[in-house]
């Protein structure tokens, strides 16, 4: 009887135990997975403004897996306050983006190199979001110059500074954080910026 009772008190604490190594464990704080960063298509550069202020304005994405991706009625928007998004371009079915490849939109005064697309009657502030949305909302990739955009990734990259010279934030890299990601640096409409592939051969759905 006594080893019987002894086995039965060794028992009831061996189960305490796990309840409370239990209730420890799913108290415990728990990490937050990153976000997925884009390895198909991405914000390879945008300008508020340019030679001819801010009528030269533009956004240009690139694709930066090593598949053609189809764009077909992709949308690229901007983001300005906390609240208002504005389509500046939607892409037109049959869109296909070579590997390494980049489709410019552009404000209809914009004085570089033809863009594949341009926008009119949306002038952009400095203080700017810009994203590619795959039909019908679902966003691919984002950067914005203001914390409360909801294209943002990470920390916001710094704006654009005033003045007339031909610059435009511009990737760099593929981190997930704007402010590491876009620098301000001599813009190339129409050609790829230099944020290299990332090796993916991963395919745009809908």
């Amino acid at each position: 009887m006594r080893r019987s009772f002894t086995a039965l008190v060794t028992a009831g604490i061996s189960a305490l135990s796990l309840v409370t190594g239990a209730t420890v464990a799913s108290a415990a704080p728990q990490s937050t997975a990153p976000a997925q960063l884009s390895c198909t298509v991405v914000i390879d550069q945008f300008a508020t403004h340019g030679p001819l202020g801010q009528n030269d304005q533009y956004v240009q994405v690139k694709n930066i897996s090593q598949v053609q991706q189809d764009l077909s009625n992709f949308a690229i928007d901007a983001s300005i306050g906390q609240s208002r998004v504005l389509t500046l371009a939607t892409i037109p079915w049959g869109t296909v983006l070579q590997p390494g490849g980049v489709y410019l939109v552009a404000n209809a005064q914009y004085s570089g190199p033809a863009p594949d697309q341009y926008w009119s009657g949306i002038t952009l502030p400095d203080q700017v979001g810009v994203g590619l949305m795959r039909p019908p909302t679902a966003p691919v990739d984002g950067a914005a110059t203001y914390a409360n955009s909801p294209f943002v990734e990470g920390t916001p990259a710094a704006p654009q500074p005033p003045g007339l010279q031909p610059l435009a934030l511009m990737r760099l890299t593929n981190s997930g954080d704007n402010a590491v990601d876009f620098q301000l640096r001599d813009r190339t409409p129409g050609r790829p910026g230099p944020v290299p592939p990332c090796g993916s051969t991963q395919l745009l759905t809908r």
